[in-house]
């Protein structure tokens, strides 16, 4: 892939996407995941797992309630299912805590209850800022982790360090006793969402950028092709000049604050291929096409209507899923917030 150019280049639209409010008053949302009978768990960056119905009820009462520190940007962040979950029940929580970032897994009893297993993971800085947190499934069933550099730059070039990295678990570390995981790329600064690529299985990844530039502000937010050994420059290189490090497939002046993402896989929907990522600062969703490793579209969604988005998933309706981060201290909170979003992507007619 190529760094494409930093304008923006709008997407055709055919027509609107219909929005619709599944679920309010939900406390600073962070990941959402789909069981198989089409219920959901949802995390809250105060330390609590919600159960959302099929038509969208979120259970008053916690499924599961979990000791983090809460800092800053820290809490109950990553959420994902075993890709045997049908069989085993295992899910995975990512958070901070005093001592650091924690991978545990738990396992959903058939009271609804989640109940913690072990800790699978730590050794991974946390802090006020750049935790990161996002965690999923690859096509090679390695158990992904993108990790910030903590608000510590260089920990994202230092070998020994698993911050500033995307990390890997394999399945008899998720499923057993953990380990070191292996480092899959480094020098990034907070990767907050990333998926693959259907069809090519590339995976590609939100980065945000230091807000700051040599002229003035600046957004500098990245979208990455994350390959196996890169080194993605940070902190001694952001921007448009890499030089020998791996530059961005998509570079940002505009501040967006990228977090999580997705690919559309729905072929009922116009939208089917293109990679969706949810826009804190940006407040907005966006939506990039890609063409043979090259991003031919990129188009802005619902712009300041619903305030900070934080992630965006397709549920088993084909229906694209988004949170968002009002309460988290720099929105500005509306009544029902926060809240879960339906997204219908306008159909294949």
């Amino acid at each position: 892939m190529m760094l494409a150019p930093a304008a923006t280049v709008r997407a055709q639209t055919v027509s609107d996407p219909r929005v619709a409010t599944v679920a309010t008053g939900l406390e600073i949302p962070w990941e959402i995941a789909f069981l198989p009978d089409g219920r959901a768990l949802v995390t809250e960056r105060p330390g609590r797992v919600r159960l959302m119905s099929r038509r969208g009820a979120v259970r008053r009462r916690p499924v599961a309630r979990v000791a983090v520190s809460a800092q800053g940007e820290g809490g109950l962040l990553g959420l994902a299912l075993d890709p045997a979950f049908a069989r085993n029940r295992y899910a995975y929580l990512y958070y901070t805590t005093a001592a650091g970032m924690r991978l545990d897994r738990w396992r959903l009893t058939s009271r609804d209850t989640l109940v913690r297993e072990r800790s699978l993971v730590t050794g991974i800085q946390a802090g006020r800022v750049h935790d990161s947190g996002r965690i999923a499934f690859g096509p090679d069933r390695r158990l992904y982790l993108g990790t910030g550099d903590a608000g510590q730059g260089p920990l994202a070039q230092q070998p020994d360090s698993l911050n500033g990295k995307f990390l890997a678990l394999t399945p008899r570390q998720y499923r057993g006793r953990g380990g070191r995981p292996a480092i899959v790329s480094s020098g990034h600064r907070n990767p907050q969402g990333f998926d693959w690529e259907p069809g090519t299985g590339r995976m590609i990844a939100t980065e945000h950028g230091p807000s700051e530039g040599v002229d003035g502000p600046a957004g500098w937010d990245e979208i990455n092709w994350i390959v196996q050994g890169g080194n993605y420059g940070w902190p001694i290189v952001f921007g448009p000049d890499h030089g020998v490090f791996t530059a961005p497939v998509r570079l940002y002046e505009e501040a967006l604050a990228p977090s999580g993402a997705t690919f559309a896989r729905n072929r009922r929907s116009r939208w089917r291929g293109s990679y969706l990522f949810a826009c804190l600062r940006g407040e907005q969703l966006r939506r990039l096409v890609f063409h043979r490793g090259r991003i031919v579209g990129d188009e802005a969604l619902l712009p300041g209507r619903y305030g900070r988005l934080r992630t965006v998933v397709e549920g088993p309706d084909g229906a694209l899923y988004v949170l968002t981060s009002n309460r988290d201290g720099r929105g500005t909170r509306h009544a029902g917030d926060d809240r879960i979003l339906r997204v219908t992507p306008p159909p294949i007619e």
